[in-house]
Protein backbone atom coordinates (compact mmCIF):
# COMPACT_ATOMS: atom_id res chain seq x y z
CA UNK A 1 0.00 0.00 0.00
CA UNK A 2 1.27 3.49 -0.83
CA UNK A 3 2.69 5.53 2.01
CA UNK A 4 1.00 8.84 1.11
CA UNK A 5 2.41 11.30 3.63
CA UNK A 6 5.99 10.19 3.23
CA UNK A 7 5.78 9.63 -0.52
CA UNK A 8 4.46 13.16 -1.06
CA UNK A 9 7.59 14.78 0.38
CA UNK A 10 10.36 12.34 -0.55
CA UNK A 11 11.47 14.09 -3.72
CA UNK A 12 11.66 17.37 -1.79
CA UNK A 13 13.62 15.60 0.94
CA UNK A 14 16.15 14.25 -1.57
CA UNK A 15 16.56 17.66 -3.18
CA UNK A 16 17.01 19.31 0.22
CA UNK A 17 19.73 16.80 1.04
CA UNK A 18 21.87 18.32 -1.71
CA UNK A 19 20.83 21.94 -1.09
CA UNK A 20 24.07 22.81 0.76
CA UNK A 21 26.04 21.55 -2.21
CA UNK A 22 23.92 23.46 -4.72
CA UNK A 23 24.49 26.59 -2.64
CA UNK A 24 28.19 25.83 -2.24
CA UNK A 25 28.69 25.15 -5.93
CA UNK A 26 27.76 28.76 -6.60
CA UNK A 27 31.11 29.81 -5.14
CA UNK A 28 32.64 30.70 -8.50
CA UNK A 29 31.58 27.46 -10.17
CA UNK A 30 31.70 26.92 -13.91
CA UNK A 31 28.06 26.01 -14.61
CA UNK A 32 26.83 23.73 -17.39
CA UNK A 33 23.08 23.28 -17.87
CA UNK A 34 21.42 20.81 -20.24
CA UNK A 35 17.62 20.91 -20.66
CA UNK A 36 16.07 17.82 -22.21
CA UNK A 37 12.61 16.79 -23.39
CA UNK A 38 11.12 13.70 -25.01
CA UNK A 39 7.57 13.09 -26.25
CA UNK A 40 6.57 9.53 -27.19
CA UNK A 41 3.47 7.86 -28.51
CA UNK A 42 3.45 4.19 -27.51
CA UNK A 43 1.32 1.19 -28.49
CA UNK A 44 1.47 -1.99 -26.39
CA UNK A 45 -0.47 -5.23 -26.66
CA UNK A 46 -0.14 -6.07 -22.93
CA UNK A 47 -0.30 -2.94 -20.78
CA UNK A 48 -0.81 -4.68 -17.43
CA UNK A 49 1.68 -7.54 -18.14
CA UNK A 50 -1.05 -10.09 -17.58
CA UNK A 51 -0.99 -13.76 -18.55
CA UNK A 52 -4.71 -13.87 -19.41
CA UNK A 53 -6.15 -10.35 -19.77
CA UNK A 54 -3.65 -9.01 -22.28
CA UNK A 55 -5.30 -5.68 -22.92
CA UNK A 56 -3.77 -3.41 -25.54
CA UNK A 57 -3.49 0.34 -25.10
CA UNK A 58 -2.01 3.50 -26.55
CA UNK A 59 -0.37 5.97 -24.20
CA UNK A 60 1.59 9.20 -24.33
CA UNK A 61 4.89 9.51 -22.50
CA UNK A 62 6.16 13.02 -21.69
CA UNK A 63 9.59 13.29 -20.04
CA UNK A 64 11.16 16.67 -19.26
CA UNK A 65 14.49 16.75 -17.45
CA UNK A 66 17.70 18.63 -16.82
CA UNK A 67 21.36 18.09 -15.99
CA UNK A 68 23.33 20.66 -13.98
CA UNK A 69 27.08 20.37 -13.49
CA UNK A 70 29.26 22.89 -11.73
CA UNK A 71 32.83 22.90 -10.45
CA UNK A 72 34.47 25.75 -8.60
CA UNK A 73 37.55 26.18 -6.51
CA UNK A 74 35.91 24.78 -3.37
CA UNK A 75 32.76 23.00 -4.55
CA UNK A 76 31.46 20.69 -7.26
CA UNK A 77 28.01 19.41 -8.18
CA UNK A 78 26.44 16.94 -10.61
CA UNK A 79 22.63 16.90 -10.57
CA UNK A 80 20.34 15.09 -13.02
CA UNK A 81 16.55 14.85 -12.81
CA UNK A 82 13.68 13.75 -15.02
CA UNK A 83 9.91 13.45 -14.60
CA UNK A 84 8.24 10.71 -16.62
CA UNK A 85 4.53 11.42 -17.09
CA UNK A 86 2.41 8.62 -18.57
CA UNK A 87 -1.10 9.28 -19.89
CA UNK A 88 -2.95 6.02 -20.63
CA UNK A 89 -5.66 6.77 -23.18
CA UNK A 90 -7.70 3.57 -22.88
CA UNK A 91 -7.00 2.48 -19.33
CA UNK A 92 -9.31 3.33 -16.44
CA UNK A 93 -6.52 3.12 -13.87
CA UNK A 94 -5.37 6.72 -14.24
CA UNK A 95 -2.10 8.34 -15.17
CA UNK A 96 1.31 7.87 -13.59
CA UNK A 97 4.29 10.09 -12.79
CA UNK A 98 7.78 8.68 -12.11
CA UNK A 99 10.63 10.69 -10.60
CA UNK A 100 14.26 9.87 -11.38
CA UNK A 101 17.08 11.73 -9.64
CA UNK A 102 20.84 11.55 -9.15
CA UNK A 103 22.67 14.24 -7.20
CA UNK A 104 26.36 14.15 -6.22
CA UNK A 105 28.25 17.02 -4.66
CA UNK A 106 31.10 18.16 -2.45
CA UNK A 107 31.85 21.40 -0.60
CA UNK A 108 35.23 22.31 0.89
CA UNK A 109 34.32 24.29 4.03
CA UNK A 110 37.88 24.61 5.35
CA UNK A 111 40.66 24.50 2.77
CA UNK A 112 42.23 21.04 2.60
CA UNK A 113 40.69 20.18 5.98
CA UNK A 114 36.90 20.06 6.25
CA UNK A 115 34.61 18.68 3.54
CA UNK A 116 30.93 17.80 3.14
CA UNK A 117 29.82 15.20 0.58
CA UNK A 118 26.21 14.49 -0.31
CA UNK A 119 24.35 12.14 -2.58
CA UNK A 120 20.67 11.61 -3.34
CA UNK A 121 18.73 9.31 -5.71
CA UNK A 122 15.19 8.45 -6.78
CA UNK A 123 14.45 5.52 -9.05
CA UNK A 124 11.87 2.91 -10.00
CA UNK A 125 12.40 -0.72 -9.03
CA UNK A 126 10.66 -4.08 -8.78
CA UNK A 127 8.92 -5.04 -5.56
CA UNK A 128 9.27 -8.74 -6.36
CA UNK A 129 12.33 -9.60 -8.50
CA UNK A 130 10.51 -12.70 -9.77
CA UNK A 131 7.28 -10.87 -10.58
CA UNK A 132 6.11 -9.50 -13.94
CA UNK A 133 8.31 -6.85 -15.56
CA UNK A 134 8.77 -5.23 -18.95
CA UNK A 135 12.27 -4.00 -18.15
CA UNK A 136 11.17 -0.38 -17.62
CA UNK A 137 8.62 1.67 -15.65
CA UNK A 138 5.94 2.38 -18.27
CA UNK A 139 3.48 -0.51 -17.81
CA UNK A 140 0.53 -0.57 -15.41
CA UNK A 141 1.94 -3.06 -12.93
CA UNK A 142 1.50 -3.58 -9.19
CA UNK A 143 5.11 -4.82 -9.12
CA UNK A 144 6.66 -1.35 -9.45
CA UNK A 145 7.56 1.19 -6.79
CA UNK A 146 9.95 4.09 -6.27
CA UNK A 147 12.87 4.07 -3.85
CA UNK A 148 14.60 7.19 -2.51
CA UNK A 149 17.99 7.56 -0.86
CA UNK A 150 20.09 10.33 0.62
CA UNK A 151 23.51 10.48 2.24
CA UNK A 152 25.33 13.40 3.88
CA UNK A 153 28.95 12.88 4.94
CA UNK A 154 31.10 15.53 6.62
CA UNK A 155 34.78 14.59 6.85
CA UNK A 156 37.97 16.03 8.33
CA UNK A 157 41.41 15.55 6.83
CA UNK A 158 44.76 16.12 8.57
CA UNK A 159 48.28 15.57 7.26
CA UNK A 160 51.20 14.86 9.62
CA UNK A 161 54.06 16.03 7.46
CA UNK A 162 55.18 13.31 5.07
CA UNK A 163 54.60 10.50 7.53
CA UNK A 164 50.85 9.99 7.85
CA UNK A 165 47.40 11.22 6.80
CA UNK A 166 44.27 11.09 8.97
CA UNK A 167 40.65 11.11 7.72
CA UNK A 168 37.66 11.15 10.07
CA UNK A 169 34.21 10.80 8.53
CA UNK A 170 30.63 10.74 9.76
CA UNK A 171 27.68 9.79 7.57
CA UNK A 172 23.92 10.03 7.91
CA UNK A 173 21.85 8.25 5.28
CA UNK A 174 18.32 7.09 4.60
CA UNK A 175 16.49 4.66 2.33
CA UNK A 176 12.74 5.00 1.72
CA UNK A 177 10.18 3.07 -0.34
CA UNK A 178 6.93 4.34 -1.80
CA UNK A 179 5.02 1.06 -1.31
CA UNK A 180 6.70 -2.07 0.08
CA UNK A 181 9.74 -2.27 2.34
CA UNK A 182 10.83 -0.94 5.72
CA UNK A 183 12.22 2.61 5.60
CA UNK A 184 15.48 3.11 7.50
CA UNK A 185 17.98 5.67 8.76
CA UNK A 186 21.69 4.89 9.08
CA UNK A 187 24.58 6.43 11.03
CA UNK A 188 28.16 5.61 10.08
CA UNK A 189 31.48 6.80 11.49
CA UNK A 190 35.03 5.93 10.45
CA UNK A 191 38.65 6.87 11.14
CA UNK A 192 41.47 6.15 8.69
CA UNK A 193 45.17 6.63 9.42
CA UNK A 194 47.32 6.06 6.32
CA UNK A 195 51.02 6.23 5.66
CA UNK A 196 52.50 9.22 3.85
CA UNK A 197 55.14 9.59 1.12
CA UNK A 198 57.96 9.19 3.67
CA UNK A 199 57.49 5.40 3.61
CA UNK A 200 58.34 5.17 -0.09
CA UNK A 201 57.13 2.01 -1.82
CA UNK A 202 55.67 0.60 1.41
CA UNK A 203 52.28 1.74 2.61
CA UNK A 204 50.15 0.92 5.64
CA UNK A 205 46.74 1.90 6.96
CA UNK A 206 44.69 1.52 10.12
CA UNK A 207 40.91 1.64 9.56
CA UNK A 208 38.13 1.67 12.18
CA UNK A 209 34.43 2.00 11.33
CA UNK A 210 31.03 1.54 12.96
CA UNK A 211 27.51 1.69 11.51
CA UNK A 212 24.03 1.52 13.01
CA UNK A 213 20.83 1.09 11.01
CA UNK A 214 17.47 1.92 12.58
CA UNK A 215 14.35 0.71 10.78
CA UNK A 216 11.12 2.70 10.96
CA UNK A 217 9.19 -0.50 11.61
CA UNK A 218 9.18 -0.90 15.40
CA UNK A 219 9.07 -4.70 15.06
CA UNK A 220 12.38 -4.80 13.16
CA UNK A 221 15.50 -4.64 15.39
CA UNK A 222 18.40 -2.32 14.59
CA UNK A 223 21.50 -3.67 12.84
CA UNK A 224 25.06 -2.73 13.81
CA UNK A 225 28.29 -3.33 11.89
CA UNK A 226 31.75 -2.57 13.34
CA UNK A 227 35.22 -3.49 12.14
CA UNK A 228 38.90 -2.69 12.60
CA UNK A 229 41.55 -3.55 10.03
CA UNK A 230 45.25 -3.09 9.35
CA UNK A 231 46.56 -2.95 5.78
CA UNK A 232 50.17 -3.41 4.66
CA UNK A 233 51.33 -3.18 1.06
CA UNK A 234 54.45 -2.83 -1.04
CA UNK A 235 55.09 -1.77 -4.63
CA UNK A 236 57.53 -4.54 -5.49
CA UNK A 237 58.28 -3.14 -8.94
CA UNK A 238 56.74 -0.95 -11.60
CA UNK A 239 54.42 -3.83 -12.57
CA UNK A 240 53.85 -5.78 -9.36
CA UNK A 241 52.26 -4.89 -6.04
CA UNK A 242 51.49 -7.01 -2.95
CA UNK A 243 48.86 -6.18 -0.28
CA UNK A 244 47.82 -7.91 2.95
CA UNK A 245 44.98 -7.14 5.37
CA UNK A 246 44.11 -8.30 8.88
CA UNK A 247 40.69 -7.43 10.29
CA UNK A 248 38.18 -8.13 13.03
CA UNK A 249 34.43 -7.63 12.64
CA UNK A 250 31.88 -7.25 15.43
CA UNK A 251 28.37 -7.22 13.93
CA UNK A 252 24.90 -7.63 15.38
CA UNK A 253 22.12 -8.54 12.94
CA UNK A 254 19.58 -11.33 12.63
CA UNK A 255 21.35 -14.47 11.42
CA UNK A 256 21.27 -18.25 11.75
CA UNK A 257 25.08 -18.29 12.09
CA UNK A 258 27.77 -16.17 13.72
CA UNK A 259 28.08 -12.51 12.73
CA UNK A 260 31.54 -11.66 14.09
CA UNK A 261 35.11 -12.88 13.82
CA UNK A 262 38.64 -12.32 12.58
CA UNK A 263 39.63 -12.30 8.92
CA UNK A 264 42.44 -11.77 6.46
CA UNK A 265 43.10 -11.03 2.78
CA UNK A 266 46.12 -11.37 0.54
CA UNK A 267 46.18 -9.93 -2.98
CA UNK A 268 48.58 -9.03 -5.77
CA UNK A 269 48.19 -6.44 -8.51
CA UNK A 270 49.81 -6.68 -11.95
CA UNK A 271 49.99 -3.50 -14.05
CA UNK A 272 51.91 -4.26 -17.25
CA UNK A 273 50.86 -0.94 -18.85
CA UNK A 274 49.05 2.20 -17.64
CA UNK A 275 45.96 0.92 -19.50
CA UNK A 276 45.89 -2.62 -18.06
CA UNK A 277 45.45 -3.72 -14.45
CA UNK A 278 44.74 -7.11 -12.87
CA UNK A 279 44.21 -7.68 -9.15
CA UNK A 280 43.64 -11.18 -7.78
CA UNK A 281 43.50 -12.35 -4.22
CA UNK A 282 41.95 -14.56 -1.61
CA UNK A 283 40.76 -13.99 1.92
CA UNK A 284 38.67 -15.39 4.73
CA UNK A 285 36.04 -13.74 6.92
CA UNK A 286 33.58 -15.03 9.49
CA UNK A 287 31.18 -16.20 6.74
CA UNK A 288 33.75 -18.06 4.62
CA UNK A 289 36.25 -17.56 1.80
CA UNK A 290 36.37 -14.23 -0.06
CA UNK A 291 38.06 -14.43 -3.48
CA UNK A 292 39.01 -11.16 -5.19
CA UNK A 293 39.13 -10.30 -8.90
CA UNK A 294 39.40 -6.84 -10.47
CA UNK A 295 40.51 -6.52 -14.11
CA UNK A 296 40.45 -3.66 -16.59
CA UNK A 297 42.00 -3.14 -20.00
CA UNK A 298 41.58 -0.08 -22.16
CA UNK A 299 42.73 0.52 -25.70
CA UNK A 300 42.12 3.46 -27.99
CA UNK A 301 38.70 2.14 -29.04
CA UNK A 302 37.75 -0.57 -26.53
CA UNK A 303 37.24 -1.18 -22.82
CA UNK A 304 37.12 -4.55 -21.05
CA UNK A 305 36.29 -4.94 -17.37
CA UNK A 306 35.73 -7.93 -15.07
CA UNK A 307 35.27 -8.20 -11.30
CA UNK A 308 34.22 -10.62 -8.59
CA UNK A 309 33.58 -9.87 -4.92
CA UNK A 310 32.03 -11.62 -1.91
CA UNK A 311 30.88 -9.29 0.85
CA UNK A 312 28.21 -8.55 3.46
CA UNK A 313 25.38 -6.41 2.14
CA UNK A 314 21.66 -5.63 2.36
CA UNK A 315 18.88 -4.24 0.20
CA UNK A 316 19.37 -0.75 1.66
CA UNK A 317 23.13 -0.95 1.15
CA UNK A 318 22.70 -1.88 -2.51
CA UNK A 319 20.38 1.08 -3.07
CA UNK A 320 22.78 3.51 -1.39
CA UNK A 321 25.62 2.30 -3.63
CA UNK A 322 23.64 2.30 -6.90
CA UNK A 323 23.59 5.05 -9.53
CA UNK A 324 20.56 6.28 -11.46
CA UNK A 325 22.43 8.42 -14.00
CA UNK A 326 26.13 8.16 -14.86
CA UNK A 327 28.24 11.27 -15.34
CA UNK A 328 31.08 9.24 -16.91
CA UNK A 329 31.05 6.93 -19.94
CA UNK A 330 32.53 3.43 -20.04
CA UNK A 331 35.95 4.92 -20.82
CA UNK A 332 35.88 7.11 -17.72
CA UNK A 333 35.41 10.37 -19.64
CA UNK A 334 32.90 13.01 -18.44
CA UNK A 335 29.52 12.87 -20.18
CA UNK A 336 26.08 14.46 -19.94
CA UNK A 337 23.53 11.71 -19.16
CA UNK A 338 20.43 11.52 -21.34
CA UNK A 339 17.83 11.74 -18.59
CA UNK A 340 14.89 11.32 -21.00
CA UNK A 341 16.10 7.91 -22.25
CA UNK A 342 14.10 4.79 -21.24
CA UNK A 343 14.99 3.91 -17.65
CA UNK A 344 15.93 0.27 -17.19
CA UNK A 345 14.28 -1.55 -14.29
CA UNK A 346 16.33 -4.69 -13.79
CA UNK A 347 15.41 -7.90 -12.03
CA UNK A 348 18.80 -8.27 -10.29
CA UNK A 349 17.88 -5.83 -7.51
CA UNK A 350 17.45 -7.30 -4.05
CA UNK A 351 13.91 -7.56 -2.74
CA UNK A 352 13.12 -4.63 -0.36
CA UNK A 353 13.50 -6.65 2.84
CA UNK A 354 15.50 -5.87 6.00
CA UNK A 355 17.60 -9.04 5.86
CA UNK A 356 21.38 -9.05 5.68
CA UNK A 357 22.93 -11.35 3.08
CA UNK A 358 26.26 -12.48 1.71
CA UNK A 359 26.54 -11.04 -1.79
CA UNK A 360 28.50 -12.95 -4.45
CA UNK A 361 28.82 -10.67 -7.49
CA UNK A 362 30.53 -11.26 -10.83
CA UNK A 363 30.41 -8.69 -13.64
CA UNK A 364 32.17 -8.36 -16.96
CA UNK A 365 31.64 -6.00 -19.89
CA UNK A 366 33.27 -5.22 -23.22
CA UNK A 367 32.71 -2.16 -25.41
CA UNK A 368 34.21 -1.47 -28.83
CA UNK A 369 33.86 1.86 -30.60
CA UNK A 370 34.69 2.38 -34.25
CA UNK A 371 34.23 5.42 -36.45
CA UNK A 372 30.57 4.56 -37.17
CA UNK A 373 29.61 1.74 -34.78
CA UNK A 374 29.46 0.81 -31.11
CA UNK A 375 29.39 -2.87 -30.14
CA UNK A 376 29.25 -4.24 -26.64
CA UNK A 377 28.37 -7.15 -24.38
CA UNK A 378 27.74 -7.50 -20.65
CA UNK A 379 27.47 -10.56 -18.43
CA UNK A 380 26.59 -10.55 -14.75
CA UNK A 381 25.76 -12.95 -11.94
CA UNK A 382 24.72 -12.18 -8.38
CA UNK A 383 23.91 -14.66 -5.60
CA UNK A 384 22.48 -13.38 -2.33
CA UNK A 385 22.74 -15.81 0.59
CA UNK A 386 20.36 -14.51 3.25
CA UNK A 387 21.66 -14.91 6.80
CA UNK A 388 18.35 -15.03 8.70
CA UNK A 389 16.45 -17.44 6.43
CA UNK A 390 17.12 -20.36 4.13
CA UNK A 391 16.58 -18.22 1.03
CA UNK A 392 19.09 -17.77 -1.75
CA UNK A 393 18.24 -15.25 -4.48
CA UNK A 394 20.25 -15.36 -7.69
CA UNK A 395 20.16 -13.56 -11.04
CA UNK A 396 22.19 -14.13 -14.19
CA UNK A 397 22.05 -11.54 -16.98
CA UNK A 398 23.52 -11.27 -20.48
CA UNK A 399 23.16 -8.44 -22.96
CA UNK A 400 24.48 -7.76 -26.46
CA UNK A 401 24.09 -4.28 -27.97
CA UNK A 402 25.04 -2.69 -31.27
CA UNK A 403 24.47 0.72 -32.84
CA UNK A 404 25.63 2.11 -36.17
CA UNK A 405 25.64 5.49 -37.87
CA UNK A 406 23.97 4.65 -41.19
CA UNK A 407 24.39 8.17 -42.54
CA UNK A 408 25.10 11.67 -41.33
CA UNK A 409 21.55 11.93 -39.98
CA UNK A 410 20.38 8.36 -39.37
CA UNK A 411 21.41 5.84 -36.71
CA UNK A 412 20.24 2.29 -35.95
CA UNK A 413 20.34 0.26 -32.74
CA UNK A 414 19.81 -3.36 -31.73
CA UNK A 415 19.88 -4.93 -28.25
CA UNK A 416 19.37 -8.56 -27.23
CA UNK A 417 18.94 -9.47 -23.57
CA UNK A 418 18.41 -12.51 -21.38
CA UNK A 419 18.10 -12.98 -17.63
CA UNK A 420 17.26 -15.78 -15.23
CA UNK A 421 16.14 -15.12 -11.65
CA UNK A 422 15.77 -17.84 -9.01
CA UNK A 423 14.62 -18.01 -5.41
CA UNK A 424 15.21 -21.35 -3.73
CA UNK A 425 12.51 -20.82 -1.07
CA UNK A 426 9.45 -18.72 -1.87
CA UNK A 427 8.74 -16.08 0.77
CA UNK A 428 8.01 -12.86 -1.13
CA UNK A 429 6.38 -14.41 -4.19
CA UNK A 430 3.12 -16.17 -4.85
CA UNK A 431 4.20 -17.85 -8.08
CA UNK A 432 7.17 -19.57 -9.56
CA UNK A 433 10.57 -19.45 -7.88
CA UNK A 434 12.31 -19.29 -11.26
CA UNK A 435 11.82 -16.90 -14.15
CA UNK A 436 13.50 -16.45 -17.53
CA UNK A 437 13.15 -13.24 -19.50
CA UNK A 438 14.11 -12.49 -23.11
CA UNK A 439 14.13 -9.02 -24.67
CA UNK A 440 14.68 -7.61 -28.13
CA UNK A 441 15.00 -3.90 -28.90
CA UNK A 442 15.46 -2.54 -32.42
CA UNK A 443 15.07 0.97 -33.75
CA UNK A 444 16.01 3.82 -36.04
CA UNK A 445 16.57 7.48 -35.21
CA UNK A 446 17.03 10.45 -37.52
CA UNK A 447 18.35 13.87 -36.64
CA UNK A 448 16.01 16.67 -37.74
CA UNK A 449 17.82 19.52 -36.02
CA UNK A 450 21.08 20.34 -34.28
CA UNK A 451 19.91 18.76 -31.00
CA UNK A 452 16.62 17.17 -32.10
CA UNK A 453 15.84 13.73 -33.44
CA UNK A 454 12.87 11.49 -34.14
CA UNK A 455 13.01 7.79 -33.26
CA UNK A 456 11.04 4.65 -34.04
CA UNK A 457 11.58 1.75 -31.65
CA UNK A 458 10.22 -1.81 -31.36
CA UNK A 459 10.49 -3.88 -28.20
CA UNK A 460 9.62 -7.51 -27.51
CA UNK A 461 9.78 -8.88 -23.96
CA UNK A 462 8.86 -12.41 -22.99
CA UNK A 463 9.00 -14.11 -19.59
CA UNK A 464 7.24 -17.36 -18.71
CA UNK A 465 3.62 -16.89 -19.91
CA UNK A 466 3.84 -13.09 -20.27
CA UNK A 467 4.66 -11.51 -23.61
CA UNK A 468 4.55 -7.87 -24.68
CA UNK A 469 5.05 -6.22 -28.05
CA UNK A 470 5.58 -2.48 -28.01
CA UNK A 471 6.06 0.18 -30.71
CA UNK A 472 7.26 3.69 -29.82
CA UNK A 473 7.40 6.79 -32.02
CA UNK A 474 9.02 9.78 -30.34
CA UNK A 475 10.73 13.13 -30.52
CA UNK A 476 13.80 13.94 -28.40
CA UNK A 477 15.35 17.39 -28.08
CA UNK A 478 17.82 19.18 -25.85
CA UNK A 479 19.39 22.62 -25.45
CA UNK A 480 22.36 23.63 -23.34
CA UNK A 481 23.88 26.72 -21.78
Amino acid sequence: MLKPARHRHLVSLCLCATAPLIWGAAWGADWRLSRQLSVNGVYTDNLSLSEEDQGSDFYVELTPGFVVSGKGGRAELDLAYSLQYLNYLSSDSGDRANHRLQGNGRVELLRERLFVDAKTTARQELIDPLGPTSGDATNRSDNLQTSYTYEISPSYYERFGRRAELTARFSNNGVFYSDEGSDSIGYDGSIELRSGPAFGTTNWALLISSEQIDYQDDEVPSDTYSDASFLLGNQLSRRWRLDATLLYEDNDYTSRDGTSGAGWELSTTWTPTPRTSLRVGVGHRYFGMTPVLDFSHRSKRSMWRASYARDVSSARGDRLDSEVFAFEDVFGDPTVPEVTAPFEVTDDTAAPTTGTYISNTFETSYTLQTRRSTLGATLGYVLREYEATAEDQSTMRARLFWSRQLSGLTRSNLTLGWSRSELDQTSVTDGSDERDEYTLDAGLSRRVGTNTRVALQYRLSSSDDITENRVTLGLVTSWSD
